[in-house]
């Protein structure tokens, strides 16, 4: 995996539109998405058994939503993208947007049935809210709002995001507890 000064010279290289400089990015964004595409399976296997609803659920997986990134990522505008950092932040965005809209599609697709599982519906409509939430959490406070997408949509780790957004692991830390505070408070 490429480290934060090779990943922004490739982005460097890219906008000044050096072909290979592009593959090597998309390439860079696929691997390190399944990276945590694969931890995150291995951590839903060890917790809830190798037969879960969290594994099997194909269009929310963690394995088809990095494929899923990894298409609207590429057919993305990343000319403001000049940083390691700003490529996550992207990256996160496309995936929360990708989680939301398959949200909406499921939530869709019950109504038009008949029978409806309420338990399901709840998922969604608390996944919505939740999002209205983050928004308005990221308008209020931008770096706890970064730090929080990059834990929990990029899966990485403290000192990975205290690296990228220049901060100490122990103001990360706070970070993520005061934003999960602040947002189960807003969703209670």
């Amino acid at each position: 995996m490429a480290n934060s000064s090779e990943l922004t010279q490739i982005i460097h290289q890219w906008q000044s539109g050096n072909k290979e400089a592009e593959n090597q990015l998309y390439q860079f964004a696929y691997l390190h998405l399944r990276r945590i595409a694969k931890e995150e399976r291995l951590r839903s296997a060890e917790k809830y058994g190798d037969n879960n609803h969290v594994i099997n659920d194909s269009m929310n997986s963690t394995t088809a939503l990095i494929h899923d990134a990894y298409i609207k990522l590429s057919h993305s505008d990343l000319e403001g993208i000049s940083s390691k950092r700003e490529f996550f932040l992207m990256v996160a965005k496309i995936m929360r947007q990708i989680l939301i809209d398959n949200a909406r599609t499921l939530q869709a697709q019950k109504r038009q049935k008949t029978t409806t599982i309420e338990q399901d519906n709840d998922r969604f409509e608390l996944f919505v809210i939740m999002d209205k939430v983050l928004d308005n959490f990221s308008i209020r406070y931008p770096r706890q709002s970064n730090v929080i997408k990059l834990k929990y949509l990029m899966g990485l780790h403290n000192k990975e995001i205290g690296s990228l957004l220049e901060c100490s692991i122990s103001l990360i830390e706070k970070d993520l507890k005061f934003s999960r505070c602040w947002l189960q408070s807003r969703m209670a």
